[in-house]
This record gives structure tokens, sequence and C-alpha cells, in this order.
């Protein structure tokens, strides 16, 4: 599967919106999860993987090709839809386990799940871009994205026995986070 093509910005189109079809069946989240098993199985790359799981094409006008258009999108503001769709991507995953991650409330994070025209700022948009992006690398590293929630949310004994989801609501923790998976992928567990 490719990642969906990338849409076209005109001049009376912002470069990042929110799609309106924010409505999705469970069917089409088993075919969202299949298709990060396709990425995986396509080595995709995280950034690929972290988009989608942020909403994709449904909720970016223009999705981002590399870091640099990442940050430019975070800068000028995620959308808030795209919080609703990272939800749904890290099902069974408590709503409070995500607002610890993502350093946000709970309450703030029930209204930005429902605001359609709304913007993360940028310290939202910067946090909820990070930890989709570990999430994508996790899912890369251990085969699926089932195998990625579940280890974020087992103690590592390369942390301590911490749970990584834990770590990931400081700069610091989500560096721990990315350099065990990093030991993991190539093997050094210690």
């Amino acid at each position: 599967m490719m990642i969906p093509d990338i849409l076209t910005k005109s001049a009376s189109t912002p470069a990042y919106q929110v799609s309106a079809d924010l409505h999705t069946t469970k069917d089409q989240w088993k075919k969202l999860s299949e298709s990060y098993r396709t990425f995986v199985e396509t080595e995709s790359t995280h950034l690929h993987i972290a988009l989608e799981m942020l909403g994709g094409d449904k909720v970016f006008s223009h999705l981002p090709e590399n870091l640099l258009e990442v940050h430019h999108c975070v800068t000028h503001g995620i959308p808030s839809a795209a919080i609703s769709h990272l939800a749904h991507a890290m099902e069974p995953l408590s709503a409070q386990a995500l607002s610890d991650a993502l350093g946000v409330s709970l309450r703030t994070l029930h209204r930005k799940k429902g605001a359609v025209q709304d913007t993360l700022t940028v310290a939202q948009g910067g946090r909820t871009f990070k930890f989709a992006e570990v999430v994508a690398k996790a899912t890369l590293v251990l085969g699926s994205r089932e195998a990625a929630v579940q280890w974020l949310t087992t103690p590592a004994i390369g942390l301590d026995q911490q749970k990584p989801i834990h770590l990931l609501a400081t700069p610091v923790g989500t560096q721990l986070v990315e350099d065990l998976l990093d030991r993991i992928e190539y093997g050094v567990y210690a």
C-alpha cells in the first residue's frame, strides 16, 4: 500500500486543514490497522506511519514529506482532529494514558478531540507528533502497532522497569525510549 497521494495546495486552501470526514467505522479502523502492517512490510519510514496515525490525508490537506515540513506544520498548528485519529490508532490505550503521555489534561484532550476546526498549540502539536513518531518507530522495530502499544505499556528492563509510555511526557524520557528502541532494533538490550 502506498502513502495516499499528497493533495495539492491551492491559493484559497490553507496548507494544513481539517477534513470534514471524522466519523470512522470499525471496518475503516481495521483497514487502517492493516495499512500499518503494510507499512511495516514495505519498510516505510516512521514518518509515514506517524502521519497516518495522525489521520493522514483525512486531516492534512498536504502531507508533510520530511521533518522540515512537519516542523512547518507544527508551527502553523496541527489540526486538532489529529488527536482523535491518534486516540483511535492507539486503542486499547486509555484516554488517561494518552493524556499523560501527551502532557495535556484529560479535559483538554477531550475538548481537542471534538474540535473540528481547531488547531493544536505549538507545544501540543510538537508533543503529539513526537508521540506518534515514537509509536511509529516502535511499530517498525517490533513488527506491528499492537506490539508497539503493548511494549509501551509494559515495564521495560532497559528503562529500570518503568513503562515506556510514562517517560514520553518529557523530552529526556522520550530520548531514553528512543535509545532503547534503537538498542532493540540492533539487538543490544543491555
